[in-house]
């Protein structure tokens, strides 16, 4: 075909581009900037937040429940242009989070009178941050060359880790998450942080083959192409210049629906 779609998953997309070196691009196709493989990016999750209990709620507890497919999602409000501003950190973070009703397993007494209260509804909410990860030169993949697949082919060695901003954010998370469930009304509020928390552990992996409009310092143009190879295009997450803190599925898939669009408009052309 005239025009090749790579879209594989952020990490194996720049795998094959790595394994597809030549003699043109030595150090992985389409990597004359060196760029390839570098400003690995994935989300702080589940780092810090906070649950509480909500007795006025009421429901029936249950074992495993209740089953619905909704959820609690917080919008980012630090570092925003009307938000409360950090000195601590760049940029800032999100919550996910859930309600439930379990059997009340930390009921005191014996007998009837137990048996009763460890059936009244323990009703809790829970939320979780989301943090923005900083895109980091030396934070990158290249290939292995000790490891392959099954295939034979060679797999991705993997340097990662969050830095300092990252870690800033943690307290600040723990702290407005109480903060948010004291406004709420919430008991027995009990705050949680992972100081050590690692990368891979949210598996929003992005970045690796980022967009720019300097072909010195990016991989990949405006609509998706190669700056070395312009009918090749790389239509997932390795495009992502920066991580935000939400999840990155419908920002893939509109960059995607984006650039295919140009990439139809072009062949309409007879540029491409």
């Amino acid at each position: 075909g005239r025009v090749v779609a790579l879209c594989a998953q952020s990490l194996e997309s720049v795998r094959i581009l790595f394994n597809s070196a030549n003699r043109q691009y030595p150090n992985g196709l389409a990597n004359s900037s060196g760029v390839l493989g570098h400003y690995l990016m994935d989300h702080l999750w589940v780092a810090a937040g906070a649950s509480a209990e909500f007795a006025e709620l009421g429901d029936k507890p249950s074992l495993d429940g209740p089953n619905r497919p909704d959820g609690i999602y917080v919008v980012r409000f630090r570092n925003t242009e009307h938000g409360p501003r950090s000195k601590k950190f760049l940029r800032g973070y999100g919550y996910q989070g859930r309600g439930g009703a379990d059997f009340n397993w930390q009921a005191p007494g014996f007998g009837e009178a137990f048996k009763k209260a460890v059936t009244d509804p323990n009703i809790t909410v829970r939320i979780s941050s989301f943090g923005e990860c900083l895109a980091r030169w030396d934070n990158y993949v290249e290939i292995d060359p000790n490891v392959a697949d099954t295939y034979g082919i060679p797999v991705l060695r993997i340097h990662m880790s969050f830095g300092d901003n990252e870690r800033a954010m943690i307290p600040d998370m723990a702290d407005a998450a109480v903060q948010m469930m004291e406004a709420a009304g919430g008991r027995n509020i009990q705050p949680f942080t992972v100081p050590d928390r690692q990368p891979g552990y949210g598996i929003h992996e992005v970045g690796v083959a980022r967009m720019g409009s300097d072909q010195k310092k990016s991989v990949i143009n405006q609509f998706q192409q190669c700056h070395d190879v312009p009918n090749l295009m790389v239509l997932d997450g390795a495009a992502f210049a920066s991580s935000a803190c939400q999840n990155p599925t419908l920002t893939i898939m509109a960059l995607c629906v984006r650039s295919c669009d140009h990439l139809m408009q072009e062949m309409k052309r007879g540029n491409v």
